[in-house]
């Protein structure tokens, strides 16, 4: 190689040496990526947070290439909403089924209030977020 010093290395780029052939360090590893998105403080919601340790652990591929492809976060925000939306829509119809005679109950209406959370909450845990996608 020629003492010249090409363009690339005056932007500060280096090489590695393998079998006497240099070949530039231009990507950016897996681990590093996965190490610069900081999971726990982006605001992707609690189904999108759930999503991401569930795609984490299972799906370590996947997780991978979204992360790769700067897309973890987008996917992680259409989980999200996509889980509140089915868990208001069935907490309402849940709300609808179960119609309590006389309002004037507010610990039967709060406990009802909270079945129909805690049963649309188990139902989007196995439909939406923990999910291939």
């Amino acid at each position: 190689m020629s003492s010249e010093i090409c363009i690339f290395e005056r932007m500060g780029g280096t090489y590695t040496e393998v079998d006497g052939i240099l070949y530039p360090n231009v990507g950016v590893g897996v681990r590093e990526l996965i190490e610069a998105v900081d999971v726990e403080n982006v605001d992707v919601g609690k189904y999108g947070h759930l999503w991401i340790s569930y795609m984490k652990e299972n799906h370590k591929d996947r997780y991978r290439h979204y992360v790769r492809m700067r897309q973890l976060c987008s996917k992680a925000n259409e989980v999200n909403e996509e889980a509140y939306e089915m868990v208001e829509r069935m907490i309402n119809q849940y709300l609808k089924k179960y119609v309590l005679k006389d309002s004037h109950f507010t610990v039967e209406m709060w406990r009802i209030r909270e079945q129909a959370k805690a049963t649309a909450e188990e139902m989007v845990y196995e439909a939406i977020v923990y999910r291939y996608r």
